[in-house]
């Protein structure tokens, strides 16, 4: 009997311990369950997440790409500041790193760190002139904003910002001989783009005064007459300051003098020639324009003389703070200079501004719009912006920038000149700049006396 019951207790012991591991099982698989239940919505919820965030992420680079295709002047102004930005750091803080490429620095006798700095300017400057003047002549020719070739202009920003990447560092493979010829070449373009400003500047004054005139209001004539009074008043008192700062006390500066006076002359002449009863398009408030950047460009002129020039009475209070600010001044105007005159394609062509007004009274036999008209506009506005114009030239918008390049490095390396050393933190310093500027000037004034004058002398021609 007692063996019978100890076979029984180890049957009843083994059944429940058979009951307890069923129990256990039942019990992981409801965990199972349960951790199915809570991970399958959490997996779900983080494939959705990962799904919206590389949509999201998709649509802002999509975003970002529409948006520099409809600003796309303001994109390759970005670019072209960019650009001279990293010329100016290159000149000054990458001495180092130009001489350890050995096939810039291969001399036998070392050149001066401002040799090596202004190879830095010539080589970023030459792969921003090629960027440019490649999408120049690609886009020559477009009239339409459908036609194939005008997407480059707007469209295709990602792979235009590598192929820019890539035009900046291969100049830097290239050999010094050919950073001497684009330097030479560089002096020539920056004198165009120097005109193309004079030119711009003419054209745009013209059209300011005209645009205010035509309003026949008292008030845009006294806002015209408040502007030439106040250009009028700078251009005196910049005359009065170039006297007093480089024509210092007990120096013998009778150059500078010359050239203040000349300055002085120039612009009451034009103004008195402005107001004769012969010349049909005079006008005062051109005139004062005029006259203002003439002071401007005397006065640049003087202030680059040397530092250390007697007759530079400027030079010894020129702070590392102002020459910051002189110098990032300089180079946003040149890059805001370059931007307007790349979008002012209009003034170098022979459009008759007048056929795109409205007149108010049809001339008689002239179509009229009619409502067939209208509903015709209706059909044919589906392939409208196909055969919509340019707002400008995008050929000509490059070709400007092309030339800007060349202009920065002439401004950051004295022109070119060998005798010229820029020193850090400062631009458009030495001679070489001095007679730039004061050449400019005496074009920028005969053309304006010019312009005034034309009409008297070719009575046969026809001035708009």
């Amino acid at each position: 009997r007692e063996q019978t019951e100890e076979v029984s207790s180890c049957r009843g012991t083994a059944g429940e311990t058979e009951r307890e591991r069923e129990a256990e099982g039942e019990k992981k698989e409801e965990r199972a369950r349960m951790g199915g239940i809570i991970t399958a919505p959490l997996s779900m919820a983080s494939a959705c997440l990962g799904s919206c965030a590389a949509t999201c992420a998709c649509s802002a680079c999509k975003t970002c790409v529409n948006g520099l295709s409809s600003v796309s002047r303001f994109a390759y102004f970005m670019l072209f500041t960019l650009s001279i930005f990293l010329s100016w750091i290159f000149r000054d803080y990458a001495q180092g790193l130009m001489k350890k490429i050995p096939w810039i620095d291969h001399f036998g006798v070392r050149p001066s760190d401002e040799w090596f700095g202004k190879q830095a300017v010539y080589r970023l400057s030459f792969g921003n002139f090629m960027f440019f003047a490649a999408f120049s002549v690609l886009l020559v020719g477009v009239k339409y904003k459908g036609e194939a070739r005008a997407k480059l202009h707007t469209g295709g920003w990602f792979v235009k910002l590598i192929t820019w990447l890539v035009f900046n560092i291969v100049p830097f493979f290239l050999p010094n001989e050919s950073m001497e010829v684009y330097s030479a070449f560089a002096r020539f373009g920056s004198g165009v783009f120097l005109i193309i400003q004079m030119l711009i500047l003419l054209d745009f004054t013209h059209a300011w005064n005209d645009a205010w005139v035509s309003k026949e209001h008292y008030g845009w004539v006294a806002g015209l007459l408040s502007l030439t009074t106040a250009s009028y008043a700078l251009a005196i008192t910049g005359i009065v300051l170039m006297y007093k700062f480089f024509n210092p006390e007990g120096e013998t500066c009778d150059t500078n003098v010359t050239l203040i006076t000349v300055t002085l002359v120039m612009f009451v002449l034009f103004s008195a020639i402005s107001l004769l009863p012969q010349v049909e398009h005079g006008s005062l408030f051109p005139s004062a324009v005029i006259a203002l950047y003439t002071v401007f460009l005397c006065f640049s002129a003087l202030g680059s003389q040397p530092e250390d020039y007697k007759c530079n009475g400027m030079g010894h209070k020129m702070d590392n703070t102002k020459l910051w600010i002189g110098m990032i001044f300089t180079l946003a105007s040149v890059a805001y200079s370059a931007l307007r005159a790349g979008s002012a394609s209009d003034s170098f062509t022979f459009r008759d501004s007048v056929t795109s007004s409205t007149p108010l009274v049809s001339a008689p036999g002239s179509k009229t719009m009619t409502r067939s008209d209208e509903d015709d506009d209706e059909e044919a506005g589906s392939v409208g912006g196909e055969f919509e114009e340019v707002d400008y030239s995008y050929s000509f918008f490059h070709f400007v920038f092309a030339l800007a390049c060349m202009y920065v490095a002439m401004l950051m390396t004295g022109w070119g000149s060998p005798a010229a050393t820029e020193g850090k933190d400062t631009i458009d310093v030495g001679w070489t700049s001095y007679w730039v500027k004061i050449a400019s000037q005496w074009v920028m004034g005969g053309l304006y006396t010019w312009s005034l004058v034309a009409p008297l002398i070719l009575t046969d021609r026809d001035f708009l």
